[in-house]
């Protein structure tokens, strides 16, 4: 049963492909150029001394990843300066509102602070605009095809690198007039490029030109080839042989396979079609046809699906991760965040708690707070600064201070024991909350962040807070 099967599956496979060569026929091979789909010019959207090259010919570049940049001490200078001036404004401004509030000053001064704040957010945001014009970027996924500049040169309109887009490539057709309705957007042809041995290339017609040379009878037809991994080069001479998809197979009786497309991977002629059929499709099943197509369907969705989770890991990999901190304030922290602005791709702020020893000095326990404040009042009057009632496990005591480091509770204790007064050091365990940002960003923002965030409050993320940011 299983080989009358086989045998009737190989017969249909013969009919479609018989029938596609016959239809096929009615447009000849033409040729055709293989070449980058697109090619770029990239140079400087200003005039400078070029300081960095970090890509050089034939290496593979991704958009917007920094490839050269221009001097710019100046710029960073400017936009440190303007940080400055925001927090001198920024103060200003709380100054003025609270002064407001207690009606020292009018409405229109208020009003004046506040734009002046304004002002100065603006001022910054035009020092950030102008050292990222000095940073350029790629504006493709592609490879280097020249440099045309070295650092140390002065550049303005001339480019700096020639970028070519390989994925995917673009053919160029010039079909003759008479193949006018024939070839149409959507349809798929084989190429076969001049040199080298590339199998199963099967392109798409993106482009059919609506205007027909008069003079050479001829029009344009563009298609697009996949080259995921580069392995094309651009430049190749070939020929191509369009593919009718639109033609159906003559229909075949009592048999569980059915085809209404004809799909690149079929058996051609020359390959062990025979090994292929037997060990991957069991036409003995009891499937329809529709749940082959829904299966064929399925497959197509999750490459299209696995395609897309590995262009953004490819991205998510480009992107550098930090941890900012640690800061005292909440406040503070996000601040930061907000100059950085959209420098940043993902960012989550965390509060990490820590366990802080500090030393008290108190006194000797007293009966009732009455008692403690009498006693408070006769230590003030001979000249005893900086104490308090505390209360400590429910008992009164005078605070005498609080002191991170015991050498420094120490020598309060001295000065006031030479005083004669009975007092102790008393450990004690504090929760302390420290504040911390996890941030990614592109490569060419690591100089806008050198300039906001001090190197003592930057480190480099763990491999556990990266992923935890990029499944965001």
């Amino acid at each position: 049963m299983f080989k009358k099967n086989k045998f009737t599956l190989l017969l249909v496979t013969g009919t479609l492909m018989f029938a596609v060569s016959a239809r096929a026929g009615n447009i000849p091979v033409i040729d055709c150029m293989i070449e980058p789909n697109v090619v770029v010019e990239l140079s400087s959207p200003v005039a400078g001394v070029l300081d960095t090259l970090t890509v050089d010919k034939s290496d593979e570049i991704k958009k917007g990843q920094l490839v050269a940049t221009l001097k710019s001490e100046v710029e960073a200078v400017n936009v440190k300066t303007s940080v400055e001036r925001l927090k001198l404004s920024d103060l200003e401004h709380k100054r003025s509102v609270e002064l407001y509030r207690d009606k020292v000053i009018t409405l229109s001064e208020k009003d004046k602070s506040e734009n002046e704040k304004k002002l100065y957010e603006l001022e910054l945001q035009q020092a950030k605009a102008n050292l990222n014009l000095r940073q350029i970027k790629s504006p493709i996924d592609g490879v280097v095809v020249k440099r045309y500049a070295m650092p140390g040169e002065f550049v303005e309109t001339r480019p700096i690198l020639q970028l070519a887009q390989l994925d995917p490539l673009k053919i160029e057709v010039v079909s003759p007039v008479s193949n006018y309705g024939k070839i149409v957007k959507g349809m798929h042809a084989i190429i076969t490029p001049e040199f080298g041995k590339y199998n199963n290339l099967v392109a798409e017609v993106v482009v059919v030109d609506k205007v027909i040379d008069a003079a050479s009878g001829t029009f344009g037809v563009r298609l697009e080839l996949a080259n995921k991994d580069h392995a094309i080069p651009g430049g190749l001479k070939c020929r191509v042989s369009f593919i009718e998809e639109t033609v159906k197979a003559e229909p075949v009786a009592d048999t569980k396979v059915a085809a209404a497309k004809i799909v690149p991977d079929l058996p051609m002629p020359g390959n062990d079609a025979d090994s292929d059929v037997d060990s991957d499709i069991d036409v003995d099943s009891g499937a329809s046809g529709n749940d082959t197509s829904a299966s064929k369907l399925t497959a197509k969705e999750e490459m299209t699906s696995l395609a897309a989770k590995s262009k953004k890991l490819v991205a998510d990999e480009a992107l550098i991760c930090s941890s900012i901190g640690p800061y005292k304030n909440r406040a503070t922290l996000t601040k930061v965040l907000d100059e950085l602005g959209a420098d940043l791709k993902q960012k989550n702020i965390r509060t990490h708690t820590e366990v802080k020893t500090v030393y008290g000095v108190l006194s000797k326990e007293f009966s009732s707070a009455r008692e403690a404040s009498d006693s408070i009042k006769r230590m003030s009057a001979s000249g005893i600064k900086d104490i308090a009632i505390t209360k400590i496990e429910g008992k009164n005591h005078i605070s005498f201070g609080l002191f991170s480091q015991q050498a420094s509770a120490n020598n309060r204790l001295a000065e006031l024991k030479k005083k004669r007064y009975e007092v102790m050091v008393k450990p004690r365990d504090i929760p302390v909350n420290r504040y911390w940002a996890d941030v990614t960003y592109l490569p060419q923002s690591t100089e806008m962040l050198n300039v906001i965030v001090p190197g003592s409050n930057r480190a480099a993320c763990s491999n556990t807070i990266k992923l935890s940011l990029l499944e965001k």
